[in-house]
């Protein structure tokens, strides 16, 4: 078989992530804390968190997503600015604070060969905004979106900043002490090459919380929230998923971060050329814009997305994404919300090789 999406979730996982779940498996609950204590400095380490006392490990990046959103000390007429390009996970909250809370939303459209119209941005910004919240790279096209100008644009105008990671973490590097955002949030089981079951919550000491539900912080008598959502109310740390998560980003690690970009450029270089040279084939999202994470999104002039899917699947074992990927506005965006589209996502594991042998048989269909 060859596994082409781990924009979806990264496989094969490195051995190393089965035998930390095994072994941890085995440990006696007096060992547990001094796992959970190396997956946090893990985790802070590689992410670039100078303050771990900030960071929660979440059962995944949309129930980061749903405390932070849920926990945020909103006002009624309070501004929400997102992007065009977004997971589900994050735009039903979009929406439903607007519903429930008075939140006003705003959605800054794709650029004239960017995924992320930052003029624009700018203009709303100097409207007045809480919170701006946007995807650092698209999950259906690949596209990384301008998430340091983001980040940069929101302090200078007095907006929190969150940043979704899902589809970055342990594909770029990212720094959270340099790139400094309020909120940061990411995918455990897809760059980390954890296993599915794992995310994390990053929220600086600049960002107002209020966490009712979080009963071991408060004092008896004391009326008033935590100030800082807790396990209390994420649940559990999920403890065998953060061995796992732990032994995965130590693979990658030891690869480093020149090898790993190397080899993801060379592959994506390789796929996205191949595929748009084939008649055929449309390659969905700007083709000139240059940063794109390990994603490429595709659709054909003579198949269905099902039979593409079907085709590569039953003909030659190739595994893709097909469908909306759970982000019907980035579809809309694209113009792909009436049949979706065929997602194809290399990883560390995959080979030059196997491209070739997709674009042959994509040439061939």
């Amino acid at each position: 078989m060859i596994y082409l999406n781990n924009a979806g979730t990264t496989w094969p996982k490195p051995e190393a992530v089965a035998e930390a779940i095994v072994r941890f498996n085995e440990l006696p609950p007096s060992q547990w804390l001094a796992v959970f204590e190396e997956g946090i400095e893990t985790v802070s380490s590689f992410f670039g968190i100078s303050n771990p006392d900030r960071f929660l490990f979440t059962q995944s990046c949309t129930q980061a997503l749903t405390t932070t959103f849920s926990d945020f000390a909103w006002q009624p007429g309070d501004r929400l600015i997102m992007s065009t390009m977004e997971h589900h996970a994050l735009s039903r909250w979009f929406y439903k604070l607007q519903q429930e809370r008075g939140v006003e939303g705003v959605i800054i459209p794709r650029g004239a060969d960017s995924p992320f119209d930052l003029e624009l941005f700018e203009s709303e910004l100097m409207k007045g905004a809480r919170v701006v919240a946007v995807s650092m790279a698209s999950n259906v096209s690949g596209e990384i979106l301008p998430f340091e100008d983001i980040v940069r644009l929101s302090k200078q105008y007095g907006a929190f900043c969150l940043l979704d990671g899902a589809q970055t973490a342990g594909i770029i590097p990212i720094d959270i002490a340099d790139l400094d955002p309020d909120i940061f949030v990411f995918a455990g089981h897809k760059g980390p090459f954890g296993t599915q079951g794992i995310g994390g919550l990053y929220i600086s000491e600049r960002v107002p919380m209020t966490c009712p539900s979080a009963a071991c912080e408060i004092t008896p008598g004391d009326k008033k929230s935590s100030v800082f959502p807790t396990y209390c109310d994420v649940g559990s740390a999920p403890m065998m998923t953060i061995a796992g998560l732990t032994a995965g980003i130590k693979w990658l690690e030891s690869k480093g971060w020149d090898q790993l970009i190397a080899h993801r450029q060379k592959l994506v270089s390789q796929l996205r050329s191949g595929l748009a040279s084939i008649d055929d084939i449309e390659v969905i999202g700007s083709q000139t814009y240059g940063r794109y994470t390990a994603a490429v999104s595709i659709r054909s002039a003579s198949l269905s997305i099902k039979e593409l899917k079907e085709t590569l699947w039953n003909d030659h074992e190739i595994l893709g994404s097909a469908g909306f990927q759970c982000a019907p506005l980035a579809h809309e965006a694209l113009g792909t919300q009436e049949a979706g589209t065929f997602r194809l996502s290399v990883g560390p594991m995959n080979t030059e090789e196997e491209v070739k042998i997709l674009l042959k048989e994509m040439s061939a269909i």
